[in-house]
């Protein structure tokens, strides 16, 4: 559970203009995203991304996940996943390949703000790089997630 996150430049954002992307991007997904929480009031978030399978710092060696797992503080929801995925076969990181408690805007402002179990899942991106990887992913993914909600449901409710 290392992860460690490198400091990889990226040359497309050398020249860009910050406040343009903030403007752009960032705020307005930040916005939609706490509208979304604030109406359907959501029982588990999770963000999806991808990563690339070795990184262009010189490192020879692949990365060897298909997919990490990755949580801030509230790492229920990240240890069900990490527990499904690995019983499934899948070589699975834990905070890898980048870590949760560095690299959480959503998990933090959204999920933990909000007192809702959340996590990020990393996909490696050549995985997905067509749409037969695209479905392959969905169908690990997504009965993943409904087991992980399901699970931390049944947990509350034996809880109180």
């Amino acid at each position: 559970m290392a992860g460690n996150i490198n400091r990889v430049i990226i040359t497309g954002n050398l020249t860009a203009d910050r406040r343009d992307r903030l403007a752009r991007f960032h705020m307005p997904y930040h916005d939609a995203l706490a509208g979304l929480i604030r109406q359907r009031r959501p029982t588990l978030l999770a963000s999806i991304h991808s990563f690339t399978p070795r990184l262009e710092t010189g490192a020879l060696d692949p990365r060897p996940w298909e997919v990490g797992i990755l949580y801030n503080r509230d790492h229920r929801t990240a240890t069900l996943a990490i527990e499904l995925l690995t019983d499934a076969g899948i070589v699975t990181g834990d905070n890898e390949p980048y870590s949760g408690r560095l690299l959480n805007a959503t998990l933090n402002r959204h999920g933990e703000a909000n007192r809702i179990p959340s996590l990020a899942i990393e996909v490696r991106n050549d995985l997905i790089a067509d749409p037969a990887g695209v479905a392959r992913w969905t169908e690990i993914l997504a009965p993943m997630l409904e087991t992980v909600r399901n699970r931390l449901a049944q947990s509350a409710s034996t809880a109180t």
